[in-house]
C-alpha cells in the first residue's frame, strides 16, 4: 500500500504508521483507539497487536475514569500552581502533603474498642 492508501483506508496518518513500523511508539505507546481503528478498517483483528504491546481490551480501551478531586484538593493544587502564592506557603503545603503521604494506611475493618 502507498502512504496515501494507508491514510485513506485506515484513517491513520502515514507518519504515525511509519513511526509504529519502526517501533517508535514513545514512552506512553500508541493510543489504543488508534490501533483498534487501524486494524478494524483493514478488516483484521487488533488482538495480536494488543498482545504484542501487553494490553488487554479491558484495561487499555475502557479504563476506569479518574475520580473527581474534592474541592479542597483542587484548591491546594491551584495554590501550588499560582505564581502569586508566596513560596513559603507553597513549601508549607508541600511539606504537609509529604507528611500525610508518609502516614501509614490504617487497616480496613471495624476498629477495636
Amino acid at each position: 500500500m502507498t502512504d496515501v492508501e494507508i491514510q485513506t483506508t485506515t484513517g491513520i496518518s502515514f507518519g504515525t504508521f511509519h513511526r509504529w513500523s519502526r517501533g517508535d511508539i514513545g514512552p506512553t505507546g500508541p493510543q489504543p483507539a488508534k490501533v483498534r481503528q487501524f486494524y478494524d478498517r483493514l478488516g483484521r483483528s487488533h488482538t495480536p497487536a494488543f498482545n504484542a504491546l501487553g494490553w488487554t481490551d479491558h484495561d487499555r480501551i475502557d479504563p476506569d475514569p479518574e475520580p473527581e478531586l474534592p474541592p479542597d484538593v483542587r484548591t491546594i493544587l491551584r495554590k501550588l500552581r499560582d505564581p502569586n502564592v508566596p513560596d513559603s506557603e507553597k513549601t508549607y503545603l508541600f511539606e504537609s502533603l509529604k507528611d500525610l503521604a508518609a502516614r501509614p494506611v490504617p487497616p480496613k475493618g471495624p476498629r477495636k474498642k
